[in-house]
């Protein structure tokens, strides 16, 4: 007697078990992608924080500059009293330089000046502190010839 062989194949076997291998595979490479851009974001994030923190800071030197040109431009016109523009102790004797410091006061965070004559040689310092960090300087010399 003769017995049938029988074999069943179930058809794409393989390609069934190719693809439950793979199963959630593509959920992985979003949440990676995902991760990828919020990494991104919080660089940028950080850059501009950076970018606005330079940006005050240059500006608070550039005020800090055009302070201590103002002063010199004073003290220019005021050509025979420099020694009242000295400052001792942050005061001076000329209401110019008294209404100057009280500008830099005003203007600058903790802001303070030191002036100081050395023959016809000017040289003006502002300080300022600014928030969370270290004073900073503005150191401003000139010759001043009549």
């Amino acid at each position: 007697m003769l017995t049938p062989h029988l074999t069943f194949r179930q058809s794409g076997s393989r390609s069934m078990r190719a693809r439950t291998d793979q199963r959630g595979a593509a959920l992985l490479e979003a949440l990676v992608a995902i991760l990828l851009l919020m990494l991104g974001i919080l660089a940028l994030i950080g850059l501009q924080g950076r970018m606005v923190s330079a940006s005050t800071e240059a500006q608070m030197r550039g005020e800090a500059t055009y302070l201590a040109d103002q002063l010199l431009g004073q003290m220019a016109v005021d050509e025979g009293n420099f020694a009242g523009y000295v400052t001792t102790s942050g005061s001076c004797s000329s209401s110019n330089c008294t209404a100057w410091l009280a500008n830099v006061a005003n203007t600058l965070p903790s802001g303070t000046a030191t002036v100081t004559v050395n023959g016809s040689v000017v040289t003006v310092q502002v300080n300022w502190t600014p928030a969370n960090s270290t004073q900073r300087t503005a150191l401003v010399s000139a010759s001043l010839n009549f």
